[in-house]
């Protein structure tokens, strides 16, 4: 009988370990699924293919409060061939972002494609990211921490032709004003 009883503590006590387990498991997750997640990165301008924009987004399912950047180098304020302004002063890189929606970003008008290669080389820009859960109830909840880095060579070779309708537009107002022209 004490065999049996014993047997049956030591299940017990296993399926206990193992519910413990799993309801801390399904947390972790839950509270990574619903944490702010920011990041910065390149991408090419939608309006000018040739223009590179620095873009911070909450790709998390949160908000973010009081978003500050660090960088292991100085950022240029704008990066263009013949143009390179090496000291950003002012912007949200700068001063922070006090709340970022998830989802939402902030888009900034880097530089072309040379001044950018110029500027960084065939190096890279990592950006600290600090920020908190914007909403969170957790009196002990701490600062979050990502890294992420501004690089250029990923963009050799992207295609940067101009196609947009603006473009489409402004080729045809310049056929329209050179037949005008020519009537006169």
């Amino acid at each position: 009988m004490d065999v049996l009883q014993t047997g049956g503590f030591v299940v017990n006590v296993l399926t206990m370990v193992v519910a413990i387990g799993s309801s801390a498991i399904s947390y972790l997750v839950y509270k990574d699924s619903t944490s702010p997640d920011v990041i910065v990165y390149l991408e090419q301008n939608n309006d000018a293919k040739t223009i590179l924009n620095i873009v911070i987004k909450n790709i998390g399912k949160s908000a973010a409060k009081d978003v500050k950047f660090s960088f292991d180098r100085l950022l240029p304020h704008r990066a263009f061939h013949g143009d390179a302004r090496t000291d950003m002063k002012d912007s949200a890189f700068i001063t922070g972002i006090p709340f970022l929606a998830p989802g939402s970003s902030r888009v900034f008008m880097f530089g072309d494609f040379k001044g950018i290669k110029n500027f960084i080389g065939d190096e890279k820009i990592k950006v600290t990211t600090t920020f908190s859960k914007a909403n969170s109830r957790n009196p002990l909840s701490r600062k979050i921490v990502n890294e992420s880095y501004i690089e250029i060579l990923s963009m050799v070779n992207v295609d940067a032709s101009d196609n947009s309708n603006c473009r489409k537009i402004a080729d045809n107002l310049s056929k329209i004003e050179e037949a005008l022209v020519k009537l006169k």
